[in-house]
């Protein structure tokens, strides 16, 4: 007698036969779970596929807005459902989905050759997690004050700072592929490698999502906290990198941005 099939093996082979890369009637696990008096097990899981394809396709649009509108939505479709059949999701909640589309242009044959892309879709992926992190706890900032040796003091960052650093002036490409974006403000994606590489945080102010430049001084100062530095190693690394950065005046900015929400 044929062990039947179990639920979670039922449920494996529906995810598999909708997102596989070539779903014909010999690969087709379902098929011997449908009655194809009427259609052919490939014939009603292509249904199923298609809408599947179409939802995830839609998850990573959301995500990814400006990628979608620099290549087109043709391309971006077309791209998606490779990346797709690579990387499967593994949430039943699509917002955590898409942290590797960015690596994946980046050796997608039809996109590796256009190299800011990379760096564009890290900026949108850092700006959708910086969106649904959980808030910031509330600090009490007057007990700085009774600290006897404040470098000495671990300065944490809020839940939705991301920081992203990139050859490319992705900050401008971004502005511009906003429906809000100026007319008068063009960017040339033909040439748009900086001499200087472009240093962003990226961080929730109120129920927006901000996209700030800063310094290569302040990246490294925050990159510091972010690695659990005490205030005064932060301070070596970040002057050492740049001269001439005031660390009161950039340590009072992030505080007042809540970009630096607390410390230890």
């Amino acid at each position: 007698m044929t062990k039947p099939t179990s639920l979670k093996q039922l449920q494996r082979n529906f995810i598999n036969d909708c997102l596989r890369d070539k779903l014909t009637d010999e690969n087709c696990l379902m098929a011997q779970h449908i009655d194809t008096a009427s259609i052919s097990a490939q014939g009603l899981m292509r249904i199923y596929r298609n809408s599947a394809l179409a939802n995830i396709t839609q998850a990573l649009a959301l995500t990814y807005p400006v990628i979608n509108k620099l290549v087109g939505s043709d391309f971006f479709q077309a791209t998606c459902r490779q990346f797709i059949f690579l990387h499967w999701p593994q949430s039943g909640n699509l917002d955590d989905y898409g942290a590797e589309f960015p690596l994946f242009l980046t050796e997608f044959e039809h996109t590796k050759s256009l190299l800011y892309l990379c760096d564009v879709a890290r900026l949108e992926w850092a700006f959708h997690q910086s969106a649904l992190a959980k808030d910031a706890d509330l600090t009490d900032w007057t007990q700085l004050s009774q600290v006897t040796n404040i470098l000495q003091v671990q300065f944490t960052l809020a839940p939705s700072v991301k920081l992203i650093s990139s050859i490319f002036a992705i900050d401008e490409i971004w502005q511009q592929n906003q429906d809000n974006a100026p007319p008068e403000i063009e960017v040339d994606v033909v040439d748009i490698e900086n001499s200087n590489k472009t240093f962003l945080a990226v961080f929730r102010k109120g129920l927006k999502t901000v996209i700030m430049p800063i310094t290569e001084g302040e990246d490294v100062l925050l990159q510091a906290f972010k690695n659990k530095n005490i205030f005064e190693q932060a301070i070596i690394l970040a002057t050492t990198e740049q001269a001439d950065l005031s660390i009161d005046n950039s340590l009072k900015k992030f505080i007042e941005l809540g970009i630096i929400n607390g410390f230890i």
